[in-house]
C-alpha cells in the first residue's frame, strides 16, 4: 500500500518511529533507548594497583610510570612527592616491596620501579626551582616537635609543612639524616645526594632542623608535650652486645657503630680479616664496607641458614661478587686474644629454634668447636634505643609502645625502628606520612579512623593477550673490583633517559585506565564515547547499550566491569541503574519517563483543540486517525 500523498496532522507531527520528520540522534536514544535490553552493563571503576598498595608510603606508582612513559617526567616527579618527599634515596635504597607484589611478575618480570622512582628523584634534584614551593599554604602557626631527622622525622615534617604546620627537628648527631646518614654507607647512598634532598625539604620553609640535641638531656618528655604535638622518630642506633668470652678484646667493635662513624667521615679503623657475626642487611653493608677500608677479606657468620638470612637478596648477589664470604647456621662461642687485641675466634654449628613459648633462640652443635682466624670482629646482632627517659609504662625493650594509630599518649605519636624494631627506609618514611596525617586530624579535631580497604586488581583480571612479553632492564651496575676498592662509588647506577621510558611502558597500568581505546573501538553499539584519550574521559551511552560486555572482555587493564542491571534476589543488594525503563527505584518494564509524558502532553493538545462543544466529554484519536468519544 502505498502511503505518497498522505496527510499526516499536525497533532502526530512528532519524532515518532514511521513519522516524518525523524527524530535526531539524541531524541532518538531518548524515545527509542534500546539499551533497555541489557542485563549486564559495563561499569568503569579504578581498582588500585599491586605495587601501590604494597609502597609503605602509598606511593601512586602507576600514575608516575604513566607519566615517564609518555616523557613527562615534571609530571611523575610531582606526583611521587605528593607521598614521598625524597625519591632519589628511596631510588637507591629502598628494598622496593612494590616490585614483589607487580602483577608483570607473572607475566614475565617485574617492573624496574625502583630505578624509574630514582632517575625521576634525580631529574628533580637538578632542577633549580622546587616544583611544590609556590603551592604550599601558608604557615598556620602551629609548630610541632619531631625528635630524629631520620626518614620518619623528615618525612613527618615534609607532610605536616603541606598541611601549613612549622616544625623543629631535635637531632642528636652533628649533621641531619638519623640512619641515613650514620647507617647507611655512601656506597649505597652518596652524601651528597642525602644533602640535596634535605636542603630541598628545609628550603620550603618551616622546617627547622637543631642538631646535637639529645631527646632525655638536652629536651625531657615534658619539654616534648608542651608541644601541640610531637613526633618520637629516635629510631635504633644502639647495636645489641653480645655476652661471650673475650667480647671486650679491642678489635671487636659493633657493626652499627662502625657504620655510623664512616658515615660522619670519622676515621675508623679496620682489618684486613673481618669476622661479622649477624644475618641481616647490616651486617651485609659492615662487611662490604670493610673490605672497601680495608682492603683485605671479609665473612659473616650468622645463626641463620642461607634461606633464612635476612638481606635484600641484591645485596646478597654483589656482597657475594665483591668477595664476602659466609658461614651460616653458625654461632660465635668465644673472642681469641692475644695482649687484648683480636687474634681470632672460636665457632661451632648452630641452628635457630624456638623454645616452648615461642621465642627464636639459638642451639648449638655440641662437639663442633673450631678455630678461626680474624683481627677484627663485628657485631650486628640487632640493635635498640636508649629509652630510659621517657615514662616506665611507655617502652618495652627498646621500643615505644603505640596503639594501632602510632600515638604514644596523648598528642604524642611514635614511627620508625623504634616503633617497629629494625626496618627500612620507606617504611619510615610511611610512618612519618601516616604520623602528619594523624597529627593534623587530632590538631583540628577530626576522629583517628582507619583508611579504607582498598580493592587490589589481581592479574587473573587482566587481559594479558594485549601485553607482549618484554624482558625487564635491569639497573646497570660498577664492576665488582672496581666498587670494592672505594667506599664512594656507587654500586648501582641510574637508568638512562631510554631506559627509563622503556622500563615505565611494560607497566599493565593495572585497575586503571590507561587510554588504550580498546573499548572505543570495539563497540558494536558506538555506545562508548571520548572526548580525549584519557583516563576519566570515557562514558557509555547506556541508552544504546545492550550489555554486550565486548568493551569488558577487551580492556586490558581490568578498570572496566559488568554489574547486573536490575537483580531482585535480594532486595538489600538491588542495583539499579538509570535507564530509559528504570529511571527510579522500583521502576521496571515501564515505559520511558520522556515518552509517557510527551504522550500525555500530546493527548492533552489534542483534546484541547477537539473538545465537543457540548463539553460532555474529549475527543480523542483511534490508531487510523479517526475521532472519538472516550466516556
Amino acid at each position: 500500500m502505498s502511503v505518497r500523498g498522505t496527510h499526516i496532522p499536525p497533532h502526530l507531527q512528532l519524532p515518532i518511529a514511521g513519522v516524518t520528520p525523524p527524530p535526531t540522534e539524541k531524541d532518538g536514544q531518548r524515545l527509542f533507548p534500546t539499551g533497555n535490553f541489557r542485563f549486564y552493563r559495563p561499569v568503569y571503576r579504578d581498582k588500585t594497583p599491586p605495587c601501590n598498595n604494597a609502597c609503605p608510603t602509598g606511593e601512586q606508582i602507576q600514575k608516575y610510570l604513566d607519566y615517564v612513559k609518555h616523557e613527562r617526567f615534571l609530571d611523575g616527579y610531582v606526583t611521587i612527592l605528593e607521598d614521598n618527599p625524597m625519591p632519589s634515596i628511596t631510588g637507591r635504597v629502598c628494598y622496593h616491596p612494590c616490585e614483589t607484589a607487580c602483577n608483570r611478575g607473572q607475566h614475565d618480570e617485574p617492573i624496574g620501579i625502583r630505578g624509574v622512582e630514582r632517575f625521576l628523584g634525580d631529574y628533580g634534584l637538578n632542577l633549580r626551582q622546587n616544583p611544590i614551593a609556590r603551592d604550599l599554604p601558608a604557615l598556620n602557626g602551629t609548630t610541632v616537635a619531631i625528635v630524629g631527622s631520620g626518614p620518619a622525622g623528615l618525612a613527618c615534617a615534609y607532610h605536616l609543612r603541606r598541611r601549613g604546620y612549622s616544625s623543629v627537628i631535635f637531632e642528636a648527631l652533628s649533621k641531619p639524616g638519623g640512619m641515613l646518614r650514620a647507617g647507611i654507607p655512601h656506597w649505597h647512598l652518596p652524601e651528597e645526594i642525602l644533602d640535596a634532598e634535605i636542603t630541598k625539604l628545609t628550603s620550603l620553609g618551616g622546617i627547622e632542623i637543631r642538631c646535637g640535641i639529645r631527646a632525655g638531656e638536652d629536651i625531657s618528655w615534658d619539654e616534648l608535650r608542651n608541644y601541640p604535638a610531637a613526633f618520637l622518630a629516635l629510631g635504633q642506633d644502639v647495636g645489641r652486645r653480645l655476652p661471650v668470652e673475650g667480647i671486650e678484646s679491642r678489635g671487636v667493635v659493633g657493626a652499627l657503630e662502625f657504620l655510623r662513624e664512616a658515615g660522619l667521615g670519622r676515621p675508623v679503623t679496620v682489618g684486613t680479616d673481618v669476622l661479622v657475626i649477624g644475618g641481616g642487611n647490616t651486617a651485609s653493608d659492615a662487611a662490604r664496607s670493610a673490605i672497601r677500608l680495608g682492603g683485605g677479606r671479609a665473612n659473616i657468620v650468622s645463626l641463620e641458614s642461607e634461606d633464612e638470612l635476612l638481606i635484600v637478596p641484591e645485596d646478597l648477589e654483589q656482597a657475594r661478587d665483591e668477595g664476602v664470604s659466609f658461614a651460616p647456621n653458625t654461632s660465635l662461642v668465644r673472642v681469641l686474644a692475644k695482649d687484648g687485641h683480636v687474634t681470632g675466634a672460636v665457632v661451632c654449628d648452630a641452628r635457630l629454634a624456638k623454645d616452648d613459648t615461642g621465642n627464636v633462640t639459638p642451639q648449638l652443635v655440641p662437639g663442633t668447636e673450631r678455630e678461626v682466624s680474624c683481627d677484627t670482629i663485628m657485631i650486628a646482632i640487632g640493635q635498640v634505643q636508649q629509652l630510659a627517659w621517657l615514662p616506665d609504662r611507655l617502652s618495652d625493650r627498646g621500643v615505644i609502645t603505640a596503639d594501632e594509630h602510632g600515638r604514644v599518649e596523648g598528642n604524642v605519636f611514635v614511627g620508625g625502628d623504634v616503633m617497629r624494631g629494625p626496618s627500612m627506609v620507606v617504611d619510615a618514611l610511611g610512618d612519618g606520612k601516616r604520623a602528619a596525617r594523624d597529627i593534623d586530624r587530632l590538631l583540628t579535631a577530626q576522629a583517628l579512623g582507619p583508611e579504607p580497604e582498598p580493592e587490589i586488581m589481581p592479574y587473573e583480571g587482566l587481559n594479558p593477550a594485549y601485553f607482549r612479553h618484554a624482558p625487564r632492564i635491569e639497573a646497570p651496575l660498577t664492576p665488582p673490583a672496581e666498587r670494592r676498592r672505594s667506599q664512594k662509588v656507587e654500586v648501582t647506577l641510574a637508568y638512562s633517559h631510554e631506559a627509563a621510558i622503556a622500563e615505565s611502558d611494560r607497566c599493565m597500568s593495572c585497575g586503571v585506565c590507561n587510554g588504550c581505546d580498546n573499548c572505543y573501538i570495539v563497540c558494536p553499539d558506538v555506545s562508548v564515547l571520548r572526548d580525549a584519550r584519557e583516563n576519566g574521559h570515557y562514558s557509555i551511552r547506556t541508552t544504546y547499550c545492550k550489555g554486550c560486555l565486548v568493551c569488558v572482555q577487551e580492556c586490558p587493564t581490568g578498570c572496566l566491569e559488568k554489574v547486573p542491571e536490575l537483580d531482585f534476589d535480594d532486595p538489600a543488594d538491588v542495583v539499579r541503574m538509570e535507564t530509559a525503563f528504570a529511571p527510579y527505584d522500583g521502576a521496571h518494564a515501564e515505559q520511558s519517563a520522556f515518552t509517557k509524558q510527551l504522550i500525555e502532553e500530546t493527548i492533552a493538545e489534542y483534546d484541547a483543540a477537539h473538545t465537543t462543544p457540548a463539553g460532555n466529554g474529549k475527543s480523542t484519536f483511534t490508531p487510523n486517525g479517526d475521532s472519538g468519544v472516550r466516556p
